[in-house]
């Protein structure tokens, strides 16, 4: 309860459908360094998963770390001011040594494991919509570029690292969050679903998963 997981989150929808057994690790809020350190009191660090006998690895995180939730809040309080912050390019390229090194520790602590690491789907259409409340046009443009630089940087280290990435962006091309209930993958700021805005919705999780279990199987052969 701690995590505050959901019952049907990506990591579970991927384990059912490949009939492998799950150690979820996922965390709420969890940034990089709770990979190796707890995130509070009773929770173990999520590398602490990982050994001898692990033989698949999935990896979501970072978002976190980029602090992408101060910048989104600050677009959509922007009003008539462009809410593009250089400081937030910065934020977010500056999560890649980070991720280097734990992408690495995996592969140490897990050296028989399969590394599979996803990126960040389409959250905004150009133009945005009025579930979207406060946001200009031009800003929800630049949250979407702000998650596909972070897709690029997490990218270029999985690769780096030996580990597969997960291309997440094109299928989920009509799935934003201005797509209609039932086809959008993330809550609006005006969640119906979850109540929590930028978070994934049950479709969101089932959509990204069914990615992930093609990549593995294609991989995997």
């Amino acid at each position: 309860m701690q995590c505050l997981r959901s019952t049907a989150n990506t990591p579970k929808l991927v384990a059912a459908s490949l009939g492998v057994r799950l150690d979820d690790r996922t965390c709420s809020s969890a940034k990089i360094p709770h990979l190796t350190t707890s995130q509070g009191a009773g929770i173990a660090p999520q590398l602490d998963g990982l050994g001898p006998n692990t033989k698949l690895v999935t990896v979501h995180i970072g978002a976190n770390d980029a602090d992408m939730t101060k910048y989104i809040l600050t677009c959509h309080l922007a009003g008539a001011k462009p809410c593009a912050d250089p400081a937030w390019g910065s934020a977010i390229d500056g999560i890649a040594a980070a991720y280097s090194t734990a992408l690495h520790q995996i592969s140490v602590l897990a050296p028989n494991a399969k590394v599979y690491v996803d990126g960040w789907p389409t959250y905004v259409s150009e133009g945005g919509c009025a579930d979207l409340a406060g946001l200009r046009p031009a800003d929800a443009i630049h949250i979407q570029i702000a998650f596909d630089r972070l897709s690029a940087v997490v990218a270029r280290e999985a690769v780096a690292a030996g580990a597969v990435y997960i291309d997440t962006r094109p299928e989920s091309i009509g799935h934003d969050m201005c797509a209609p209930v039932g086809t959008r993958w993330f809550e609006p700021l005006l969640a119906t679903q979850t109540l929590l805005p930028y978070h994934p919705t049950l479709e969101g999780m089932r959509g990204v998963a069914d990615i992930i279990v093609r990549s593995i199987r294609a991989t995997q052969g």
